[in-house]
């Protein structure tokens, strides 16, 4: 008797093997590029040391609030934490970084812009008090 041939394999022929192995020689699984490593896979990061980029601060930040806050009682460090904290402001924003102590630098800035303008407006009231005086002691004399 001859054998019985079966449908299924003359639609659907065995598999050929493939000519590579489905492994890397080195034994480690290689992800497909453009696709992500699957947290299983990922090596462990070594004890003590935090996972991603440690938080960065603005080298200014603090400096610019303390300026800020010097401005209320000297007022020559307002107009400087201001033009410090729109500079920094400037960069923060060119650069697309976020820094930890981005809220100094607003904090410190908006504090040199109110006290550098208080300033300015007192400035301006005593002067105008000194020509009223003036003025007053040259109408009497």
């Amino acid at each position: 008797m001859g054998r019985m041939t079966n449908p299924y394999e003359e639609q659907h022929p065995p598999a050929q093997p493939s000519p590579q192995p489905p492994y890397p020689p080195s034994g480690q699984y290689q992800q497909p590029a453009g696709q992500p490593t699957p947290y299983s896979q990922q090596s462990p990061m070594p004890y003590g040391q935090p996972y991603g980029a440690p938080p960065q601060e603005h080298p200014q930040g603090t400096m610019i609030l303390i300026f800020g806050i010097l401005g209320i009682f000297i007022t020559i460090f307002a107009p400087i934490a201001w033009y410090l904290g729109n500079k920094a402001r400037a960069e923060i924003q060119a650069s697309g970084v976020h820094y930890t102590n981005e809220q100094n630098i607003s904090i410190g800035r908006m504090l040199g812009k109110v006290f550098t303008i208080i300033a300015i407006v007192s400035i301006a009231l005593v002067i105008i008090f000194w020509i009223i005086i003036a003025a007053i002691a040259a109408s009497q004399s």
